[in-house]
């Protein structure tokens, strides 16, 4: 893949968790949530982040590293760490909200998903301007260079 080709992959990941955020953000909204839909809207959401970690742990990261000066593999270094910090806060949160706690404090669940919703925003915007941003500039150099 190019690097502009990654960019997209990225954004498109990016695109369907918003999506998927939205859908569990309109189930916890209701006074009467419908349960097997929050349900199979969270299993989507879930199988969407974890498709993105993959894609950017698989993918980008390795291209990145290909042609990081230290600046960038300092950044990537951060980003790394950052990274890995929220996959397993959001591992913890999955773990503990089970489909019977969920059906059982819906309220719970969708005050605690909040700070899941906020730090996933927070991770697409910082995956955005560390990743997003190298792979523009390398497209762009790529580009200058034919």
């Amino acid at each position: 893949m190019t690097d502009k080709e990654l960019l997209r992959g990225l954004e498109e990941h990016h695109r369907v968790i918003r999506v998927g955020l939205a859908l569990i953000q309109i189930h916890c909204a209701t006074d009467c949530a419908n349960i097997a839909g929050l349900e199979k809207a969270r299993l989507d959401l879930t199988r969407a982040s974890r498709e993105r970690s993959a894609f950017v742990s698989d993918c980008i990261i390795p291209r990145l590293l290909e042609t990081a000066d230290s600046d960038d593999r300092a950044a990537l270094s951060d980003f790394l760490v950052a990274f890995t910090s929220k996959r397993l806060i959001s591992d913890k949160h999955i773990e503990r909200w089970t489909d019977d706690k969920i059906a059982a404090d819906v309220p719970g669940y969708c005050a605690a998903a909040r700070t899941i919703w906020s730090m996933m925003e927070e991770q697409m915007e910082r995956e955005t301007r560390v990743l997003g941003a190298r792979l523009l500039r390398n497209s762009e150099l790529c580009s200058a260079r034919r």
